[in-house]
């Protein structure tokens, strides 16, 4: 998109919505696009009463279209908050590399001259970097530091682009629509996850939105949580389960579980009671197990961690803060 465009405020959020979508992998509607943009830009005239006015015609500049299309793409939680469009250099370090007889703009011409080669309009597919990188460094025509540096620009540039690319069109998978992560069970595709990475992403963009997710997909973030973690994660059916909802075997050892864990996702102000605390203190014991742990969106009582640190019950809790953590260090852009 280039200078200004005059379209119709529905159709500017039908094409935010395509390139959202697609550059996001979570499937949303124009009206909660419409609301994402509403609160991003709320002194903004083009998302007020979307219904009534989605008829007028607006004229959008190419940088109002990117700065939506930004704001939106962080909100679902596809780039990080502090995502700069534009990747600029240190100026004194290029200035070396200029002084040093090195010139990053012809490492540049070099990266597109053998991607070139290897594009298929035909048939576009993403294109593996490593055999390109190597190839400059085997033509030396620049340190490995300035070859890098400039992988990353480019890098950086295609992650910024508002474009949808041929090859992200064909690759596409049809996306994840965010309304599932509230409303239901969600099973990703892949088999090896418990949750997909999108809505991990969204998570750790929006941390008050835990409370609010489908209980099922809590019990599934805290397996992928331990999973990752390096254990073996048996999630359990989600119903008549005794309480455990998941056991965390030792690779070396899976003769009886290692940790229990009970997951409560609660909302912010109903509390783990302590009645809860004592009834999975015998699940522990029932089954041999090392130790336990409840996770929570919210908090145990005070009694609760009273009286196990009394009875010095082999059980710990991972609160709401944990489990802020927890997405954050699970978090992949």
């Amino acid at each position: 998109m280039m200078g200004a465009v005059v379209l119709r405020i529905e159709s500017l959020i039908n094409t935010i919505l395509d390139v959202v979508v697609i550059k996001t992998g979570i499937v949303i509607s124009d009206r909660q696009l419409v609301e994402i943009l509403s609160n991003e830009f709320p002194y903004s005239d083009n998302f007020k009463d979307y219904e009534k006015n989605k008829g007028h015609v607006v004229r959008i500049r190419s940088e109002e279209f990117d700065g939506f299309c930004f704001s939106a793409r962080k909100s679902l939680g596809e780039l990080d908050k502090d995502f700069a469009p534009f990747f600029s250099w240190n100026v004194d370090k290029y200035s070396e590399w200029i002084e040093s007889g090195y010139d990053p703009l012809k490492v540049h011409k070099r990266f597109f001259e053998l991607m070139a080669e290897v594009h298929n309009p035909d048939q576009p597919s993403l294109i593996d970097p490593t055999p390109i990188v190597d190839q400059i460094i085997k033509e030396k025509i620049a340190p490995l530091e300035i070859i890098l540096d400039v992988l990353q620009s480019i890098l950086h540039t295609q992650k910024a682009s508002n474009t949808v690319l041929p090859a992200e069109e064909i690759l596409w998978d049809g996306g994840i629509p965010l309304n599932d992560l509230f409303a239901k069970e969600h099973i990703p595709l892949s088999e090896q996850a418990f949750i997909d990475q999108k809505y991990i992403n969204y998570l750790e963009a929006h941390p008050e939105q835990l409370e609010y997710m489908h209980w099922r997909n809590f019990e599934r973030l805290t397996a992928e949580f331990f999973k990752r973690d390096g254990y073996d994660v048996v999630l359990g059916p989600g119903s008549n389960d005794g309480g455990v909802d998941l056991r965390i075997y030792d690779e070396k050892d899976t003769s009886r579980p290692l940790i229990l864990i009970q997951c409560k996702r609660h909302k912010s102000g109903n509390d783990v009671k302590i009645e809860t605390v004592k009834s999975f203190y015998s699940d522990i014991e029932f089954e041999g197990a090392n130790a336990g742990m409840i996770a929570t969106t919210s908090k145990i009582v005070p009694g609760g961690k009273k009286v196990v640190a009394i009875r010095k019950y082999p059980l710990s809790f991972a609160e709401n803060e944990e489990i802020r953590d927890w997405v954050a260090r699970m978090k992949k852009r």
